[in-house]
């Protein structure tokens, strides 16, 4: 016998389709959303406290990368003598060297190409490597009675742009070269000296030299340790003059590098020509050069 299923109405079904009817369900009350904004925002306060230490360690690494590539390239560049490096000009600001006389030797300013007195311009890497090669010590003479030599103690600053790094960050452009990174390059070039080989005799008293004194003035003459600096990040602060006119000074941070090495081969010393006429009084500071192809005599 079949059984017919009894008529549902349109609501009955709607109820099914939809399912069971949930009764008696809470959301959140306002002091469990209250308790939940205060966990996050406890963790947002602790996340934001770390990032300014994370940036800065970011930026110091950043920083000492371009440091080690820029003191890989000059080093190299001083040590071979380079020529034709015309693009440092886009990266020295100036080079000062002064002596223990107290007094400036020579200063070049990229900026300033017509600069007065005994200042060179740095239009090209002839200036540029030349200054940055300058001896710690530079004999002038020797006394006519006693033959003592006469030297002075010079001291190589050059104020830089980092050369390597980020393009962006480089500022190539004279009107964003402020912005750039910037740092303290000291150079300092000595001959090496090696311990002492004279034997003296036991009746005359008299020092003998020896073959290995004869080593040690060869080596002396032909072999230099060369030593880098860089201090940073530099910045520049307007002052008022002594004239009331503004005036530039650099503030060097306290972050220090240096780099070390030996060179052997010849040091050259030149001038300014054929990049400065002959009758140029500029003419009278020298610009020296490694050459590690040749070799001078030693002076015994």
């Amino acid at each position: 016998m079949k059984v017919t299923e009894p008529m549902r109405t349109t609501s009955q079904s709607a109820t099914r389709a939809a399912g069971p009817i949930r009764v008696g369900q809470d959301g959140f009350t306002m002091v469990e959303i209250a308790l939940s904004i205060a966990i996050v925002a406890f963790a947002m306060v602790a996340i934001i406290g770390i990032m300014p230490t994370g940036f800065e360690a970011q930026r110091l690494n950043r920083e000492e990368t371009i440091i080690n590539q820029d003191g890989a390239y000059l080093m190299e560049t001083i040590r071979s003598g380079a020529l034709g490096l015309d693009s440092l000009t886009n990266f020295v600001d100036s080079i000062v060297i002064t002596n223990n006389r107290g007094t400036l030797r020579s200063m070049g300013v990229s900026e300033n190409v017509n600069a007065s007195g005994s200042a060179i311009p740095l239009v090209n890497g002839h200036f540029i490597v030349g200054m940055l090669s300058t001896p710690h010590l530079e004999l002038l003479g020797r006394d006519r009675q006693t033959g003592s030599p006469f030297f002075i103690t010079n001291e190589v600053a050059a104020m830089m742009r980092s050369i390597s790094g980020n393009a962006g960050e480089r500022f190539l452009d004279p009107q964003y070269k402020e912005n750039a990174f910037s740092y303290l390059l000291s150079t300092r070039i000595v001959s090496h000296q090696s311990s002492p080989t004279n034997s003296f005799g036991s009746n005359s008293g008299l020092a003998i030299s020896t073959n290995r004194f004869a080593t040690a003035a060869n080596i002396s003459s032909n072999l230099y340790d060369l030593q880098l600096t860089f201090r940073w990040p530099v910045t520049k602060v307007q002052v008022q003059g002594a004239r009331n006119e503004p005036e530039i000074q650099y503030r060097v941070g306290k972050n220090e590098k240096i780099f070390r090495t030996l060179i052997s081969g010849r040091l050259l010393k030149t001038n300014g020509y054929p990049f400065l006429p002959l009758s140029d009084r500029r003419n009278s500071l020298p610009l020296y050069y490694f050459d590690n192809q040749s070799y001078a005599p030693p002076a015994l």
